[in-house]
């Protein structure tokens, strides 16, 4: 298993790396790499989030795409003072989520991603299907909310939740982006989280059918719009494009 990587290359502008998180990795003359993409191999290789903030700001200092993908995670994104201050485009995937975030992980502790970027324009994040580690919506209280007023993202625009659920840490999230992002232009949050993929229900011709979605998974989605309109559509400052985007009523209305 690769343990150590080492790069000495002028004009690198994009790099790519899949499997485990390395023991080493050095980058000289890396002021040219703009594109960064780490995944890991599957959920024995956990640790790809908290390693790529704890290292690429040094790594990569001049990095303007970020895209991470992640099998699972063990420990809270640490919240760290070193900065990414050339990223403009976030991406996060967490590809199972049932495996991916252990019971103790907090998906608001992603905020370290866009504290670190003071000049991040976009950012999207996708969670698995399933959701069942997620910390359930219950007896919500206003000053339970977990707020960072010291984090400003002045340049946010755009942002996408794709896969949101009635968890709390996802509400807290989805809260401190709105109170953060005075120029937030569109909001979206997904609750079909890509079921919806090969339907085209808006046109009227049939082409393909969404994915099979069970009766849980729609509970779950009926769960996240009914949270949604609940704690977060009123929070949306006017001028903000807002989308909650539902499952599909013909393709789900008589799934199993």
């Amino acid at each position: 298993m690769m343990q150590v990587v080492q790069i000495d290359a002028p004009n690198l502008c994009s790099f790519q790396y899949r499997g485990s998180p390395l023991e080493e990795i050095s980058v000289r003359n890396s002021s040219q790499l703009k594109e960064v993409d780490l995944s890991s191999l599957d959920s024995s290789t956990p640790g790809i989030l908290s390693d790529a903030r704890a290292r690429l700001p040094s790594i990569a200092p001049n990095v303007e795409s970020l895209t991470l993908r992640s099998h699972k995670e063990n420990f809270d994104t640490p919240m760290m003072p070193s900065k990414l201050i050339n990223l403009k485009k976030l991406e996060i995937r967490v590809r199972t989520f049932v495996e991916a975030f252990s019971p103790s992980y907090d998906v608001f502790s992603l905020v370290s991603f866009i504290d670190a970027a003071p000049v991040l324009e976009s950012f999207f994040l996708r969670v698995g299907k399933d959701s069942r580690r997620l910390d359930p919506v219950v007896g919500y209280d206003e000053k339970d909310l977990r707020r960072k007023p010291e984090c400003r993202h002045n340049n946010l625009s755009q942002v996408k939740i794709m896969g949101f659920r009635s968890a709390k840490n996802l509400v807290e999230l989805t809260v401190h982006i709105l109170e953060s992002a005075p120029s937030l232009e569109s909001l979206t949050l997904d609750t079909a989280c890509g079921y919806d993929a090969r339907c085209t229900c808006h046109d009227s011709r049939e082409i393909g059918q969404c994915s099979l979605m069970s009766k849980t998974a729609l509970t779950k989605a009926q769960k996240a719009i009914e949270v949604a309109v609940t704690y977060i559509a009123g929070r949306v400052p006017m001028g903000v494009e807002f989308q909650v985007v539902k499952s599909c009523n013909r393709c789900h209305s008589g799934n199993p």
